[in-house]
């Protein structure tokens, strides 16, 4: 086929599905967290929740979590900006693999406040994705069962032949609960690399 090669392995899985903070972009909870004081960090968790489950908008989220921090709103959004740096190598193994396995499913499963999508993603990058499953919309946070049940249901694949790459070892859990396969996000080059057992070579 034109534009894509032609030894390469039929994967063992029919879709993979990436987390957003802290694989695709860098996460601020932990640097927020860090910065709030220490009596103020319970309020914060909430807040963030109240946020990924949709029941804040994102300009609500802004305000209560600046007001804890201490923080101007400008700052507060500086701090976020400076923290959700795009992983511009990773979206590149994202489009190899639309390159090389075109018919692996590519899906989104991220805990995510209202509108924090379209500010980091361009078009182009929604465009790499089947499906999405964001959780200030569907009101199911990770690592519930299922949201990963969910994004599985919507790329129209078996859960069991999926595979969750997510930065925190509680979503693999819930991942796996759910009955998916799931890969701990630490670095692009490890993700190859563990991508490899399951029939995925993105060298």
């Amino acid at each position: 086929m034109d534009g894509v090669d032609s030894c390469y392995n039929i994967p063992m899985i029919d879709a993979v599905i990436f987390d957003c903070f802290g694989v695709l972009f860098g996460g601020s909870v932990e640097i927020l967290t860090a910065q709030c004081p220490p009596e103020n960090r319970n309020e914060l968790a909430d807040i963030f929740a109240q946020s990924d489950y949709g029941y804040i908008t994102h300009d609500e989220f802004i305000t209560e979590a600046s007001r804890l921090l201490g923080y101007s709103t400008d700052h507060f959004r500086r701090v976020l900006s400076q923290a959700h740096v795009r992983n511009d190598t990773l979206f590149a193994v994202i489009r190899r693999l639309r390159q090389r396995y075109p018919m692996l499913k590519i899906g989104l499963l991220s805990n995510v406040g209202g509108d924090t999508i379209n500010k980091l993603f361009t078009n182009e990058d929604l465009a790499l994705f089947d499906a999405r499953v964001l959780s200030y919309e569907e009101h199911i946070a990770k690592p519930n069962p299922e949201a990963f049940s969910l994004v599985a249901e919507r790329l129209g694949i078996p859960v069991g032949r999926c595979i969750m790459i997510d930065d925190r070892a509680e979503n693999c859990d819930g991942a796996e609960v759910a009955g998916m396969s799931a890969i701990l996000y630490t670095t692009v080059a490890n993700l190859k690399r563990d991508l490899q057992p399951y029939g995925v070579n993105v060298e």
